[in-house]
């Protein structure tokens, strides 16, 4: 047991400091959660659940769930918003993201599009006393119980994108960077959310009438000074098929794989654990579902309405 109360502990000072925004192997999926210029750049609706189970067989375990949805509201705005769980061995992130974007026209034919979003989040963070384990009987998070927090911030991003071929974009996140004690000790311990930032880029590229390569990277530095870096590469087929890896720099390996069937998408990705958690945890396991609906009064189809789009030759 006191080999698992100092892992823990470790966990939660690596989670207090590399992990405040959860991880998510399947980014280039759904780029709004990490930027939010890229609301309402598709040409439908994407409603997205998201599950991931990190960890696995270590106690006390990060576990994530996030639904999101997001559409162009007008010629030129976006519209969406993210609803996430994360839960994290006593402690719980749970939350609203709402965010807006303006979609700027670069060209004449319209191909090349710079999106600039602004997000503004309230997360409740809360800490279940009954779940924990110390050495100190006077510890002050135990004497004050059930601690519930309630904390507002905002987020921001620039989301460059040519067609559905390629985007790089730049955000940041906790910009408001409250000081407040999270967990509302009586002695004067301060525990803000530092502001995080990231860099996201990809490209699509074809590989004959059917198969296609994406590539993608994702950076992110927090400003503690911690930063981390991941690289995937799908073969896709059709835009029906995938399968892929990624690399996230000294922690895992993910092994990613999905499709498409009518109006909904699906993924699952597996990471092998590089690191020493690896040697007490069966890797982490993260599944998403997409719901693509027509967007209302623009006619635009989803991807798959269109594959299956038949053609009247003109007269």
């Amino acid at each position: 047991m006191k080999k698992y109360i100092t892992i823990f502990a470790i966990t939660l000072s690596g989670l207090a400091s590399a992990q405040q925004i959860a991880l998510n192997s399947q980014y280039l999926f759904n780029e709004m959660i990490v930027n939010a210029g890229a609301t309402g750049t598709k040409e439908y609706i994407p409603v997205q659940f998201n599950f991931r189970k990190q960890w696995t067989s270590f106690p006390g375990s990060p576990t994530t769930q996030l639904i999101s949805a997001h559409s162009a509201i007008a010629k030129k705005m976006g519209f969406g918003g993210v609803i996430f769980n994360d839960v994290s061995g006593p402690s719980r992130r749970t939350g609203l993201n709402i965010n807006t974007s303006y979609q700027l026209q670069l060209d004449k034919r319209n191909n090349h599009k710079l999106g600039l979003g602004l997000g503004v989040s309230v997360t409740q963070h809360l800490i279940d006393v009954t779940k924990l384990t110390t050495y100190l009987p006077d510890d002050p998070a135990v004497l004050r119980g059930y601690n519930n927090q309630m904390v507002p911030d905002a987020n921001f991003g620039a989301f460059y994108h040519y067609k559905d071929k390629g985007f790089a974009g730049i955000s940041a996140s906790n910009l408001v960077q409250l000081k407040r004690d999270l967990y509302n000790f009586e002695n004067l311990l301060y525990n803000p959310l530092m502001r995080t930032y990231y860099v996201i880029g990809g490209y699509h590229f074809d590989l004959g009438k059917n198969f296609g390569l994406k590539t993608t990277a994702l950076g992110q530095v927090i400003e503690t000074g911690t930063w981390q870096a991941d690289l995937t590469l799908l073969g896709t087929y059709r835009d029906m098929l995938w399968l892929g890896a990624s690399y996230r720099h000294t922690d895992c390996v993910a092994f990613l794989a999905g499709g498409q069937v009518g109006p909904f998408k699906f993924g699952y990705s597996y990471d092998y654990t590089l690191s020493d958690i690896g040697k007490y945890s069966s890797g982490s396991h993260e599944i998403f579902l997409e719901l693509q609906l027509s967007r209302p009064k623009t006619g635009s189809a989803t991807p798959w309405m269109k594959r299956n789009r038949i053609y009247t030759p003109k007269n």
